[in-house]
């Protein structure tokens, strides 16, 4: 419904999501994700129940396999490349094909993977602050771009790790179908069904299906069919959303100067820095933007303890009385819980904008190491 109340939209206006938008969703898609743990799951005790749990490679060769079965006192059936159980068969647990066992691997992790790519998205959905310049600077903007604003995600993701190349019809882990025969040489096909609803994955799939989607479409394309490759003008886009309360006008807060942490002095040095490497932007006397992910404000507040350039207790709550901090997250969960702990290369999530921060705070550090040595 249309806020009447509310300013008329102009191109001129600075715009923001709704505060409490991204945590809905996200929810949402964590429970979707959730829902996904129980097919790699299913697909786990498959794998463990097919040669007698010793498959553990892609790389296990076919003779290899044979000597499993054989040794298990299975019966070969050489010409369709099977074994099957000497008490006989009365489900398909009581015989065995080389390709079909190696499916139930390639099938599981699959399904690992694509679980384990989702979760690492919503954390980095979480943990990235709400920026908009992809439309707002674009002459035309995608449709992805705009469902992520709807959905008060932040569309700076896209193109990051994790989210490179994203669209919702994407098919990143797409196979071949596998073919196998059955120990009577009946042939079959299968698959993963991983983009069985309609060739979308099943988190693409629930996103694709929210009202947001077939809105934006209609505007975007005035009913006609349309998929995501798609562009619509940004203007439009911007003023149909904020007409329909998606996003709102960004409201500056007065900074309360009289209770400052780290003292205004220190205050204006390290707002000086930071907006010199564009890691904030905004008045000084007011809450400054923060322009990174939120997981680098959380690095920020810890490396002015460790620099000892603040001496504070609660570095978290502190440096949000400088910062407009607008996520519903615990700025102290920000930082560590969004890394991809199975990676070992990825131990430092964010790495170019804590570059930034640490060029900033270094000349800072300089200056007052420089300031100790004059007054010795």
């Amino acid at each position: 419904m249309i806020d009447r109340i509310r300013k008329k939209y102009h191109h001129e206006m600075r715009l923001t999501r709704p505060v409490g938008v991204s945590h809905k969703t996200i929810s949402e898609l964590r429970r979707e994700v959730k829902l996904l743990e129980h097919t790699v799951n299913f697909w786990r005790e498959r794998l463990n129940n097919r040669a007698f749990g010793k498959i553990k490679s892609g790389n296990l060769s076919f003779s290899q396999w044979r000597d499993i079965y054989t040794h298990n006192g299975w019966i070969e059936a050489p010409e369709y490349r099977n074994f099957y159980n000497p008490k006989g068969v009365t489900n398909s647990d009581d015989w065995a094909s080389y390709e079909l066992d190696k499916a139930h691997l390639t099938i599981w992790r699959v399904w690992h993977k694509y679980h384990k790519l989702w979760s690492l998205r919503l954390n980095k959905l979480e943990a990235e602050r709400f920026d908009m310049r992809r439309v707002t600077q674009s002459t035309y903007t995608t449709i992805d771009d705009a469902l992520f604003v709807c959905l008060g995600l932040s569309p700076s993701v896209i193109g990051s790790t994790g989210f490179d190349k994203f669209s919702l019809s994407e098919r990143k882990f797409e196979i071949k179908d596998i073919e196998y025969q059955d120990y009577l040489g009946n042939n079959y096909i299968t698959n993963t069904g991983l983009y069985l609803n309609d060739g979308y994955g099943p988190v693409e799939w629930y996103i694709k299906h929210k009202n947001e989607y077939a809105l934006i479409e209609r505007v975007a394309t005035r009913g006609q069919p349309s998929n995501f490759t798609d562009s619509f003008r940004s203007q439009k886009f911007l003023e149909w959303a904020y007409k329909n309360n998606y996003i709102e006008e960004v409201i500056r807060k007065i900074r309360q100067t009289k209770d400052s942490p780290f003292g205004e002095v220190f205050a204006f040095k390290l707002y000086y820095e930071l907006l010199n490497e564009g890691i904030i932007s905004g008045p000084f006397e007011y809450m400054w933007e923060w322009n990174c992910p939120w997981a680098s404000l959380h690095y920020l507040a810890n490396q002015l303890i460790e620099r000892r350039l603040v001496n504070v207790k609660q570095q978290y709550k502190n440096i949000t009385q400088y910062i407009d901090y607008t996520s519903t997250r615990n700025l102290a969960k920000q930082y560590n819980e969004i890394v991809n702990t199975d990676d070992p290369e990825e131990t430092r999530p964010y790495q170019n904008e804590n570059t930034l921060i640490d060029r900033a705070l270094s000349r800072l550090v300089l200056e007052r190491d420089n300031q100790l040595k004059a007054e010795m």
